[in-house]
């Protein structure tokens, strides 16, 4: 484990202290200090969380502010269910006190459900299923733009490109925007595996804020067909018994940027990892194209992206631990969804896995509202990649890295041969 990591079975003694500057509350729970930000080589982190849930259900981390982990699939879900203790406020362990609201992300219950309704009907499984044609094109246009190298630099050329291309279109925004949200979102989630960059995040977060401001006053101006342009329909929704505020849709559309292009990127980077390097699964991929729902959803629980955060709103014991009013805590799903007590053989990654109960588009009301669209984005990149490269390996032997809390992959440079 990395330096800053104490194990289990290394874990400093608690004291009774102030939860602040990362001091161990007052209690008997495990407390560690376990690096969250730093990168590290891929499946680390999977393998560092297993060593944490088998230690305790629930522990004390003091790394930065401090924080509470859960680490085991029943104690997650119950958390997930529990909004009126488990508070969304913030939602990153170690930002407690975010300087802004994100909606519907940060709006807890019952007016998050209200906000959902409005959003829920462009992300229905009807409305993605209209979509996959579309998918399909954007996703072999963007294949076309690096198929005949033989090789790519995964990551930056397909993973970051077609989920963005795909948003830009739901969204009704110029397909030539691409780059610029492409280099938005790395920027601004850079600054998770490298804290020295905040001051450009700040600036990618108000040039993106700033491009949604002009989109907003020009829809304002110029309103444009509701079915084919996501804000033009935004402005037709009611919140309630009144028309929709202008800083509600820019903080939408700020959040359908932020929950959906990464997640997405992220997500098909350790896919692809694990289909590189596991050759029978590639194969399998290629010429059965029938399994490819189930093998969305294995990849989906084998390796979760989201790390959530919540924050306690009242004091209560968890589970024995005692926890106070604004502590912060950490949903740690790569654990919880390799936790044996929920998943027979957690470790193997079954293509065929029935019943699989993984959480890890969260669970209760704050369920991700693109969980539908995330699924679909999935699967026409699993078919239609792996109809036109069937056959690819890592392309380096140099270790490949994934960013801090287990985030997704730093880079994927793979190889094939030239038709």
């Amino acid at each position: 484990m990395p330096a800053s990591t104490s194990t289990p079975e290394s874990t400093p003694e608690s004291t009774p202290e102030s939860t602040a500057g990362g001091m161990p509350p007052a209690g008997s729970c495990p407390v560690i200090n376990y690096d969250i930000m730093s990168p590290r080589p891929v499946l680390t982190a999977v393998r560092e969380m297993a060593q944490l849930r088998e230690a305790a259900p629930v522990c004390w981390n003091s790394f930065g502010t401090g924080f509470w982990m859960l680490t085991r699939y029943e104690e997650c879900r119950e958390a997930y269910q529990a909004p009126e203790i488990f508070g969304s406020d913030s939602v990153i362990v170690l930002d407690p006190n975010p300087g802004y609201r994100w909606i519907p992300t940060n709006v807890a219950p019952p007016e998050h459900s209200r906000y959902r309704q409005i959003l829920n009907r462009p992300f229905s499984p009807r409305t993605v299923a209209g979509m996959a044609p579309r998918m399909r094109e954007l996703c072999n246009q963007t294949i076309d733009t690096f198929v005949g190298r033989g090789g790519c630099e995964f990551v930056a050329d397909f993973a970051a490109v077609y989920p963005t291309r795909v948003f830009l279109s739901i969204m009704g925004l110029p397909a030539a925007d691409d780059m610029l949200f492409v280099d938005w979102v790395d920027t601004i989630f850079d600054a998770f595996s490298d804290p020295a960059g905040q001051a450009r995040t700040m600036a990618a977060m108000g040039a993106m804020t700033e491009y949604f401001v002009r989109v907003v006053a020009d829809r304002r101006a110029a309103p444009r067909d509701p079915a084919a342009d996501f804000v033009s329909y935004l402005m037709t929704e009611r919140y309630e018994d009144r028309p929709l505020r202008d800083d509600e849709i820019l903080q939408m559309c700020v959040v359908l940027v932020l929950a959906g292009l990464d997640t997405v990127k992220s997500q098909l980077s350790y896919s692809f990892h694990h289909l590189a390097t596991t050759p029978e699964h590639r194969r399998r991929v290629a010429t059965d194209p029938a399994v490819v729902p189930t093998a969305v959803e294995e990849f989906l629980r084998a390796f979760p992206i989201i790390q959530d955060g919540r924050k306690v709103t009242r004091d209560v014991e968890f589970h024995g631990c005692p926890m106070k009013k604004g502590d912060m805590v950490l949903l740690t799903l790569g654990a919880a969804m390799r936790d044996p007590r929920s998943f027979p053989d957690p470790e193997r990654v079954d293509l065929d896995r029935t019943a699989n109960r993984h959480i890890s588009f969260a669970a209760g009301p704050h369920r991700c509202l693109g969980s539908h669209l995330a699924r679909a984005e999935m699967a026409v990149a699993l078919r239609e990649w792996h109809r036109r490269i069937p056959d690819y390996r890592l392309a380096s032997a140099e270790p490949v890295l994934e960013r801090g809390g287990a985030a997704g992959l730093v880079a994927l440079p793979l190889a094939w041969e030239r038709s």
